[in-house]
């Protein structure tokens, strides 16, 4: 009798123990509410055709997903399982965790989603097909476009928060240089306005964003995945330095176009994606709609790499095709400000080139020509012209 009661109390432990090493797994679930807890406010976006009023038109089609890793979540993403690719992920960021010994991306097993297969609920990892999203080796196949994550790695709060954005689930085809040049140095101009002004009146940094992307008609990744015709991003925090909240909104082309996008308001976003009677809306009405955040970029570090603002003063009255073209390069590359173009000295057409071209001699080279061309070595401003 007393082995048979010493065998019943283990049975709790064991199953304890069985728990504790069940590979961790995201949660498909059936509602945007079930992972409300990365929206501001609790309330979703509201997607025309997708997601209305909180609810999910197609629920067979789209699927909200709780990225799980380690057993917490970590964001939520809307995924579209006919496109392949994510129709937004939302998150919480709040900075870089002190205590966190790594920094950076790092390289990271690229994963997938075997609930959308309607299989176990464990993330996996290798060459596996699927009918309902894409896997690893679908971006192998076009060197054009690389996996474009919608939560950024490097806006993780730890390590294991970064590690959680590696699951296909949360990347589309980006265009590569889009990826590593004007998307980039977005991300990076964004990250610097949350960390220094989206704290709140409790002392506790905390920005939303979302983060999505529009289907293109008919352009495939390894004739499956969806290549999106565009990506759009925008933020909200309430300020404690400002005493209000913050807001802006950007997109771009998903093409090999590397200039700066530039910074729009919500109103201007929700326009741009509103269809017919049905209007797009990323936030809640807590968030400006006709501001934006660009009167902080010149408080902000050059390493921040947000947009240079352009001049208020009369432009000149006579400006050649060369100087306009190399004005609009420098804008969008040179992070001291402000910058000069007298003088070239021969330079200009060098530059130019470089402008135009995404090799590391190249970015070397356009560090160089905004060395040249700044405040430091002529006298004369550049006037940002057409």
């Amino acid at each position: 009798m007393m082995a048979v009661l010493k065998t019943w109390c283990l049975l709790p432990l064991a199953a304890l123990l069985l728990l504790s090493i069940v590979p961790t797994a995201a949660e498909v679930v059936r509602s945007m509410s079930d992972c409300a807890e990365f929206l501001l406010q609790q309330t979703p976006p509201q997607i025309p055709g997708i997601l209305e009023e909180g609810e999910i038109l197609d629920q067979n089609r789209y699927r909200p997903i709780c990225q799980t890793w380690m057993n917490t979540r970590r964001f939520v993403t809307l995924y579209d399982t006919k496109n392949k690719i994510p129709v937004f992920s939302a998150y919480k960021y709040r900075g870089k965790h002190v205590e966190d010994p790594k920094e950076g991306r790092g390289k990271h097993p690229w994963k997938t989603e075997p609930q959308l297969e309607t299989e176990d609920k464990n993330m996996r990892v290798g060459p596996l097909r699927y009918n309902h999203q894409a896997v690893d080796n679908d971006y192998n196949k076009r060197t054009a476009f690389n996996r474009g994550h919608l939560f950024p790695s490097n806006y993780g709060f730890t390590k294991d928060d970064k590690i959680a954005t590696f699951t296909l689930t949360n990347t589309v085809p980006q265009e590569r240089r889009f990826n590593s040049g004007s998307w980039n140095r977005m991300e990076t101009c964004v990250k610097c306005v949350m960390d220094k002004y989206c704290i709140n009146n409790n002392e506790i940094l905390e920005g939303f964003l979302v983060t999505g992307a529009q289907p293109s008609t008919n352009n495939l990744l390894n004739k499956k995945v969806n290549i999106p015709s565009m990506l759009w991003s925008a933020f909200c925090c309430y300020s404690h330095s400002e005493n209000k909240w913050l807001a802006s909104a950007h997109w771009g082309d998903n093409n090999g176009d590397t200039n700066s996008m530039p910074t729009k308001t919500l109103a201007e976003l929700h326009k741009k994606l509103s269809t017919g009677d049905t209007v797009f809306e990323v936030f809640p009405g807590t968030c400006p709609r006709e501001t934006t955040v660009t009167e902080l970029y010149p408080k902000l570090d050059k390493t921040c790499l947000c947009p240079l603002p352009i001049s208020t003063s009369a432009p000149p009255t006579t400006t050649s095709a060369p100087l306009s073209a190399l004005s609009t390069c420098l804008r969008s590359h040179c992070t001291s400000e402000p910058v000069f173009v007298n003088h070239f000295g021969g330079f200009e057409k060098l530059c130019l080139t470089a402008c135009r071209s995404e090799t590391l001699r190249s970015r070397y080279l356009i560090q160089r020509c905004c060395f040249i061309f700044s405040a430091r070595r002529h006298n004369k401003r550049l006037y940002y012209g057409s």
